[in-house]
């Protein structure tokens, strides 16, 4: 779930996603940005990874080309980087099913897990939205 906090937002990178070179090329951008930002190895392969599955689904099942973007944000106390992965295809019809793991594959549900915050909205017929955010830890 995605906190309701203010923050402000800057685009780094916008990408199509219709083709499995899309899903390589989101991959990379998103490790390179997030390393840009601080981010240490292992939180790079699990942002590279969410990335990675949920644009793959946009490529495998959506039926149409999405498309990605990758934001830096901060808040006051807190520094992290915002992916949101659309498409206007088939969407999914039981969300909560998907999120549960209890459909073929665990890209969503696993992505979920490997991110800070994950929201997702779907329904039959109208098109997938995922977003998701990695912060950067505190520094003291």
């Amino acid at each position: 779930m995605l906190t309701t906090a203010t923050y402000d937002e800057v685009e780094l990178a916008k990408l199509p996603v219709g083709r499995i070179q899309d899903v390589l090329l989101s991959r990379m951008v998103v490790r390179e940005e997030g390393s840009r930002m601080g981010f240490a190895p292992q939180a790079l392969t699990q942002i590279a990874t969410a990335v990675s599955e949920i644009t793959r689904n946009v490529v495998q099942h959506a039926g149409r080309a999405g498309q990605v973007r990758i934001l830096e944000i901060t808040e006051p106390i807190r520094h992290g980087l915002k992916i949101i992965v659309h498409d206007a295809g088939t969407g999914i019809a039981d969300v909560d099913r998907v999120l549960a793991g209890s459909s073929p594959g665990a890209g969503i549900p696993g992505s979920r897990r490997l991110m800070d915050e994950f929201a997702i909205q779907s329904s039959a017929g109208s098109g997938t939205a995922v977003t998701m955010v990695k912060w950067l830890p505190a520094t003291v």
